[in-house]
């Protein structure tokens, strides 16, 4: 995709030369971040595979740590979706690690990395990073994947204080995914059925 478009810069501006074959106009250098949305069409259209090369070819031209950061973020949404869930972990440590992370993309970081520790069974560090996005953001939705809000956040929290035996907290986390059912009980066997009630309604 990214040679297509050189390409097409070098046609535009052979027509735009003059007769005399000598002279050449100077190709414009596409800017860094048209990388980034190659790969952020990839990702959501689902091309993962291509999404995955895309992003890291974003961040080797990448000049900045915020387009580094939204470059590996990226990626490890897209290996996540992949369930290739160990190069989703190290990408998201990696990117939330770089200074120059923006507030939008560290939340995205946080959010993927927290629904990959819950797939590792790391329900501590899944609380801890969802719990960082619904405080900083509440109304948090995922620009590349609108499916991916507050809602999600907070369910997969309830998920993981139920996976520590922490069921009042799961059941705190369930008020706010199904405010009409609050108070949700703590009871263990009816807070399951009711998580599990909310995750089929997805």
């Amino acid at each position: 995709m990214q040679i297509r478009s050189v390409i097409a810069v070098f046609i535009l501006s052979l027509l735009g030369c003059s007769k005399d074959s000598s002279s050449t106009a100077p190709v414009e250098k596409p800017p860094e971040t048209s990388s980034l949305q190659v790969a952020w069409k990839n990702f959501e259209e689902q091309h993962y595979d291509a999404a995955v090369v895309s992003f890291t070819e974003a961040y080797n031209k990448a000049s900045t740590d915020a387009v580094r950061a939204e470059a590996i973020g990226g990626r490890g949404w897209a290996y996540a979706y992949e369930r290739d869930f160990s190069k989703a972990k190290n990408d998201f440590v990696y990117a939330l690690g770089l200074a120059g992370i923006t507030n939008s993309v560290q939340n995205d970081c946080r959010v993927g990395y927290a629904f990959v520790l819950h797939a590792l069974n790391d329900f501590a560090g899944a609380i801890s990073f969802g719990g960082a996005v619904v405080s900083d953001q509440p109304s948090y939705v995922f620009s590349h994947d609108q499916r991916v809000t507050t809602k999600r956040v907070r369910l997969l929290l309830a998920q993981s204080y139920y996976a520590i035996g922490m069921f009042v907290s799961a059941a705190s986390q369930m008020d706010f995914v199904d405010p009409s059912g609050a108070p949700h009980s703590s009871d263990p066997p009816t807070l399951l059925g009711t998580i599990l009630s909310a995750l089929n309604s997805l």
